[in-house]
């Protein structure tokens, strides 16, 4: 008996079969390699302006090129309250960074979404970061241990071959999620982490962000008026209700963003009339919402994170008299005898709360103030 083979089918004429049979045709395919994400930032913020000091630091941290000593640093971590612009300062360094050439093994990118009902598990970005790097889904090991393992070894071998590779972590809520993701030693990977926490636990540099300078405030919103009209001067021909307008802000970036897309839609509000809203507003954080970003829903992300003690103490202390308050008059708003210092620690860690005029005084931020009244109030 002969089976005669064509391109596409069997050829059985002459074939005697006795009993049933059954022919099945197999297709074979030829699969190329997985598709890599190792361009991945996003886009960079339209009219960056006001951190050029912390983007140099950010960027003398990243520097693969910098000797092997403490400078050197294998994770990076830029930290801040919700709304100071984590984000949008560790994508323009990453994009400065790709500009001089440091990372030429590419980007990686992973939202962590930390301050979500359903935050990503380390586990979770290990697999994304895998998929970026080319490797097929049916060979990503079963078990965190082992996917973590083929990570660090997919980029050291990717360091072998096209140098080092920058991995942004971003909206990271603790250590334990970014632990994993960090690369292997003896190469010039990078990872630059963001989050509302401090995480000391990393042993990462640490870069904190404060609210924006008056200039920097300035900046950001002039710059923001012009990128949407060239001609709108607003900002630069009233200098005294631009400085106001920023305070009312809080100097507080994501403030100041929304403030200036309330001015870009409306051509011909002058920016006193935006100061005044802002100033007799019962709660100035019902105008500081543009129907796609709010002040109160960023702060609140953070809030609902805390434990009930720690949601207790920052309630509490904005009520407290005065720019900052110390220790003692902690004490008395939460009816204790002792100040409650682990807690305040906890919320400065979490930059809800700062030092004030002294290492034993406690302030909030004026928007975290007007943020804690509210719920209160409410």
């Amino acid at each position: 008996m002969t089976t005669e083979y064509g391109e596409d089918h069997l050829d059985f004429r002459g074939v005697h079969v006795a009993g049933d049979f059954t022919a099945k045709k197999v297709e074979y395919r030829e699969h190329g390699p997985a598709p890599t994400a190792l361009d991945a930032l996003p886009a960079r913020m339209v009219g960056f302006r006001g951190r050029e000091d912390e983007l140099r630091s950010l960027l003398d941290a990243l520097d693969p090129s910098a000797p092997d000593i403490p400078s050197a640093v294998l994770v990076v971590a830029v930290s801040g309250l919700g709304g100071i612009g984590k984000t949008s300062l560790a994508v323009e360094a990453g994009y400065r960074a790709g500009a001089r050439g440091w990372f030429p093994g590419g980007t990686l990118f992973v939202d962590l979404h930390g301050y979500d009902d359903d935050p990503a598990t380390a586990d979770q970005a290990l697999q994304a970061l895998l998929r970026a790097l080319g490797v097929d889904p049916e060979h990503i090991p079963a078990t965190a241990g082992e996917r973590a393992a083929l990570y660090r070894s997919t980029l050291a071998e990717r360091a072998k071959k096209c140098g080092p590779v920058l991995v942004l972590a971003d909206n990271a809520s603790s250590s334990a999620q970014v632990r994993p993701l960090l690369p292997g030693g003896g190469t010039r990977h990078r990872l630059l982490v963001t989050s509302r926490n401090m995480l000391p636990q990393l042993g990462a540099r640490l870069l904190r962000l404060d609210q924006l300078t008056p200039q920097g405030a300035h900046e950001l919103l002039a710059r923001a008026l012009r990128i949407a009209d060239p001609a709108d001067s607003r900002v630069a021909d009233d200098v005294d209700a631009a400085a106001a307008l920023a305070e009312r802000c809080g100097h507080l970036p994501l403030a100041l963003q929304i403030v200036a897309a309330q001015l870009v839609a409306d051509r011909d509000k002058p920016v006193a009339e935006l100061v005044a809203e802002l100033t007799e507003a019962r709660d100035r954080l019902d105008h500081l919402d543009d129907g796609e970003r709010s002040v109160r829903a960023a702060f609140n992300l953070s809030y609902r994170r805390l434990p009930p003690e720690q949601a207790r103490v920052l309630r509490l202390l904005a009520l407290a008299p005065g720019p900052d308050a110390s220790g003692e008059v902690v004490a008395a708003l939460v009816g204790e005898d002792a100040p409650p210092v682990a807690h305040l620690n906890a919320l400065a860690r979490a930059h809800l709360v700062e030092r004030g005029s002294g290492r034993a005084r406690w302030r909030l931020h004026d928007l975290v103030r007007v943020f804690g009244v509210g719920v209160v109030a409410g």
